[in-house]
């Protein structure tokens, strides 16, 4: 029905708009735009759920905003706020823009000829998203040099500004309260970018803020999702929130670093714009069918890293052997450590510092750790335990010695130099020692020596790895991919479930094709999205003592990397024992994990979308199965009953339109089986302490 009305003419107009002229209005796929005849900008999107989310005050609407610096005054802006006589047409399911020149934010700078703009807006085939593309054409004499689009000014916190999120696959941030002016903002800084009011974050990898290309602007009751359909080696589009004082929206703009000279031509390429009620589960259902288009693993994920809790991180050293204070634990300790993992729940462990850094060919381990053999016998010992051990190492970067192996030399003192009692710890003037320089992943003769290093630790039965600096490049093969997909085919001929883990930096759209886990530094981070979405890498998140942190890390399905420290020591270099409060967090969530473990493995994380409000000072997260659904709560509060609202029935179907719900302490014991009739489900937990959790399983009847 709605396609014929688009056909028959669905594209209404509108006189007194807050510009003053005329307004069209146009539904695709249930989304409301309304549009300025003469401009062609947004001054309106309204969708069921949300209601209006994006209302610009009169002049500030946005469609597509250029960079078209005049030598006179760089800062000149070509737009569709500037611009008259735009031309809208319409089709079935499909509106498009022309704006034959468009308008300059300073007319005392006249344009030599036309920059054209073409926006297309196109239903989707999934019935719920809207495709949205762009065409820059310029016939001007002067050069392009920035796009942005798509531009989105004047969306409004539409959840109230304690609840609009701006959410994406590494984080999720409140903006209208993180962005809006204060005093101390406002005071001490010129610009309004370093005053806080703005910021630009980046897809890519786990060292850029947002992971991947997905974002989503929105609370429960609904939102938008918006991405592009790129993928790998595509260009990374920066995205930037701006607050405005003036009428108290948020900007969102996609930022495209790109010069479109003289009589040239730029596309867009496709964004999916995905109006959404509910969460940003909701909204994120279209980028998890693209994704699946595009991931494509070289090996399957180890059982032990699909299912496990978790990994420990080891260090064995302060890298100085010939101290005879430097070992922290030597190879034979390695069982009594993995004894102890497994006591956890954690059958995996990561091993640092048991060997000379950024040398090639890997040497032997440090003496005073232990010979090779009594390396290779601990490894067995761990495995028969049912602990697998992963030696870290770090190849990328060459020192002193290592670099002219492969024409480079080191120059400086950048490096990695630590140790707890140089002052600063790390990198300071006088220490050298692990000052080093790039020499991989691409030279031939270093992808030589770290294969032979790599098969040789699998020769002696250690066919796992854990992996510094992950660096994926777009260069064609041989490159870190197809060197590590030759180190990982050898090690799998040793071992089925040998696993390959790293620090992942830059692309995570590649490298989910290889890493099992990531080693990266960090605590816990709501990356709830991007777990929703990839089966790996699983994203760890470090721990040395916190049982909040073991919590909301196994809630939301992280991989923990428990690292307990000896105080001003190394991250894992202490014991689990000595950390009750840890110990019990662990077993708690072990016991857990292992009990509902079909969620963790089959299910979907929706996080905190099955609410239908905001439950503050609760960390809630969600998983959903066809019939069921699995809810941890967490409260980040004092003492108290936590009352809470959810709808279940977006998430979990039945027939019958009734419930049952049974709530679990952190202990695992039963507490209570409540029936739900109907899809609300208003309930109550029982009295919390502080950083204390709850466990609901909710089934369809």
């Amino acid at each position: 029905m709605k396609h014929a009305l688009i056909a028959l003419g669905f594209l209404v107009m509108v006189a007194g708009t807050a510009l003053g002229g005329e307004t069209m209005k146009v539904t695709l796929n249930g989304l409301n735009l309304t549009l300025d005849a003469d401009s062609g900008s947004i001054l309106g999107l309204e969708y069921a759920g949300p209601g209006t989310m994006l209302k610009p005050s009169p002049g500030r609407a946005g469609l597509v905003d250029l960079a078209y610096p005049h030598p006179k005054f760089e800062p000149r802006r070509l737009a569709s706020r500037f611009s008259h006589g735009a031309r809208i047409t319409q089709s079935d399911g499909e509106v498009t823009i022309r704006i034959p020149s468009l308008g300059s934010s300073r007319d005392v700078f006249p344009v030599n000829g036309s920059v054209s703009a073409t926006v297309r807006l196109t239903e989707a085939s999934d019935g719920r998203s809207i495709i949205m593309s762009c065409e820059i054409r310029n016939d001007s004499d002067q050069p392009v040099r920035q796009v942005i689009f798509p531009d989105f000014p004047g969306l409004l916190p539409f959840e109230g500004r304690d609840a609009t999120f701006f959410r994406t696959g590494g984080f999720g941030s409140l903006p209208f309260v993180e962005l809006a002016p204060d005093e101390g903002k406002a005071s001490t800084q010129y610009m309004v970018d370093f005053a806080g009011y703005t910021r630009e974050y980046k897809g890519g990898g786990i060292f850029n803020d947002m992971f991947v290309r997905w974002m989503d602007f929105g609370g429960l009751s609904g939102g938008l999702s918006l991405f592009p359909k790129r993928w790998g080696a595509d260009p990374q589009v920066p995205v930037r929130l701006q607050f405005s004082e003036i009428d108290e929206s948020i900007r969102l703009m996609c930022l495209h670093d790109v010069t479109v000279e003289p009589g040239k031509t730029w596309e867009s390429g496709e964004w999916v714009l995905t109006p959404h009620a509910q969460g940003w589960a909701k909204g994120i259902e279209p980028y998890r069918e693209w994704v699946k288009t595009k991931y494509k693993r070289e090996f399957p994920v180890p059982k032990r890293v699909r299912e496990g809790l978790g990994y420990r991180t080891v260090w064995m050293c302060q890298l100085y052997p010939d101290d005879p204070q430097d070992a922290i634990f030597r190879f034979e300790d390695l069982p009594g450590l993995a004894r102890e993992c497994a006591d956890h729940g954690i059958d995996e462990m990561v091993m640092w510092a048991w060997v000379r850094g950024f040398t090639l060919p890997l040497p032997p381990p440090f003496p005073h750790l232990g010979t090779e053999q009594d390396l290779a016998d601990a490894a067995k010992k761990c495995r028969e335990i049912g602990v697998n051990l992963a030696p870290f190492i770090s190849v990328v970067l060459a020192n002193q010695e290592t670099a002219p192996r492969y024409g480079a030399k080191v120059t400086d003192n950048n490096g990695w130099t630590y140790h707890t009692e140089l002052i600063p710890r790390w990198n300071p003037s006088y220490a050298t020692a692990y000052s080093c320089v790039q020499v991989g992943p691409l030279d031939p003769k270093w992808q030589e020596d770290v294969l032979a290093s790599c098969k040789r630790l699998v020769d002696i039965g250690i066919p796992s790895l854990s992996w510094d600096q992950f660096w994926t490049t777009h260069d064609p093969a041989p490159n870190m991919l197809s060197l590590a997909a030759q180190i990982r085919a050898y090690a799998k001929k040793a071992d089925p479930e040998a696993t390959f883990s790293g620090e992942e930096l830059w692309n995570l759209e590649l490298d989910s094709s290889i890493l099992d886990y990531t080693w990266n530094w960090g605590g816990y981070r709501d990356c709830r999205a991007f777990t929703s979405v990839f089966p790996a890498p699983r994203i760890n998140s470090c721990i040395a003592f916190s049982p909040l942190a073991v919590k909301q890390a196994f809630a939301d399905n992280l991989y923990l990397n428990v690292s307990p420290r000896k105080k001003e020591s190394a991250n894992g270099s202490d014991r689990i024992s000595n950390y009750p409060e840890l110990s019990k967090a662990l077993k708690q969530c072990a016991a857990f994990r292992k009990q509902f473990l079909r969620y963790f493995v089959d299910g979907t994380l929706i996080g905190e979308c099955i609410l239908s409000k905001p439950c503050p000072s609760t960390h809630v997260t969600a998983y959903t199965l066809p019939d069921r659904a699995l809810v941890i709560m967490i409260n980040l509060g004092a003492s108290r009953e936590i009352e809470f609202t959810a709808d279940l029935g977006p998430w979990v179907k039945s027939n019958s339109g009734r419930y049952e719900a049974r709530a679990y302490d952190e202990d695992g014991k039963l507490l209570d089986t409540t029936k739900i009739e109907g899809a609300t489900w208003q309930g109550k937990t029982p009295l919390l302490d502080g950083e204390h959790m709850v466990v609901y399983e909710v089934k369809a009847l």
